[in-house]
């Protein structure tokens, strides 16, 4: 991939190995734009990983409450004061999870490596509880 820089500071980024893009390269070069290839795109920042990993922290709690069979973990812990026990053991164990699990996760967050990825990043999270039975 090689970008160029136009004259209005805008970034364009032309992938060399498919021929398609030629023309738009060597027009570049025509018309002074400068080369910043290997300088873009822009290394990702602490705050943008930070911004990135975050939702994935929602989401796996979600998903722990959907494999559960909830919509998502507000429904999941909505059940607290439900008359069934089942539904009350499950609201209690998953609400203390998402507690743990964020209790890690706004420490964590502080130390995010840019270009982390979610699953690097997620892999120190707090287990899910066992489902309990009642």
């Amino acid at each position: 991939m090689r970008y160029f820089k136009d004259t209005t500071g805008q970034v364009h980024g032309y992938d060399e190995t498919i021929a398609a893009f030629e023309p738009y390269i060597e027009k570049a070069i025509e018309n002074n734009w400068k080369e910043v290839t290997g300088s873009y795109p822009l290394a990702e920042t602490k705050e943008q990983a930070q911004n990135r990993l975050s939702p994935s922290i929602t989401s796996a709690i979600n998903d722990e409450a959907h494999q559960w069979g909830y919509d998502d973990i507000v429904s999941a812990v909505s059940y607290i004061t439900s008359t069934n026990p089942q539904y009350v053991a499950e609201a209690k164990a998953l609400l203390a999870w998402r507690d743990k699990v964020w209790a890690w996760a706004i420490p964590a967050l502080t130390k995010v490596i840019p270009g982390e990825t979610a699953g690097q990043f997620l892999a120190d999270m707090p287990s899910p509880p066992a489902r309990p039975t009642v």
